[in-house]
């Protein structure tokens, strides 16, 4: 029988990631961002799939806004630092405008229809 192992992450070193000097605000952080916190005799700790999901949970709204479906791709790419590599996928699809669009017969002739 194989044991799985999942990768924590202790306080002191979330600390260090959201820029902070101890684990007071490590703590804190991740109660604000509903991560879990873990006590055993080694210290305090969260699992790392746990705070990377929500370290990187803005991101993945953004990419939702913007790419709509396609935000998968986006965001593999960005944690493989493969950006560049949708860049063509980027051009090849089509624009939707979001501009304006008139609604009144005045509005249209301001406007142009566009």
């Amino acid at each position: 029988m194989e044991v799985l192992n999942i990768e924590r992450i202790y306080l002191l070193q979330i600390a260090k990631l959201i820029n902070r000097k101890d684990a007071r605000p490590a703590r804190t952080w991740c109660e604000k961002n509903n991560v879990n916190v873990y006590k055993d005799s080694t210290g305090e700790f969260v699992y790392r799939s746990e705070f990377e999901l929500a370290n990187d949970m803005q991101l993945i709204i953004n990419l939702k806004l913007v790419y709509g479906k396609d935000w998968e791709q986006y965001y593999e790419a960005h944690l493989k630092g493969e950006l560049y590599k949708l860049l063509q996928f980027s051009i090849d699809k089509p624009n939707k405008e979001k501009g304006y669009t008139p609604k009144g017969k005045i509005s249209k002739k301001l406007f142009g229809g566009s």
